[in-house]
């Protein structure tokens, strides 16, 4: 696995779950 990709998708899921987190206090 490459060490960019799993930047990448860790960055990705650090914004989904960012994202759930501002739906769940909305």
């Amino acid at each position: 696995f490459n060490l960019l990709v799993q930047g990448q998708f860790n960055l990705l899921a650090l914004a989904q779950h960012a994202a759930g987190s501002a739906q769940h206090a909305m």
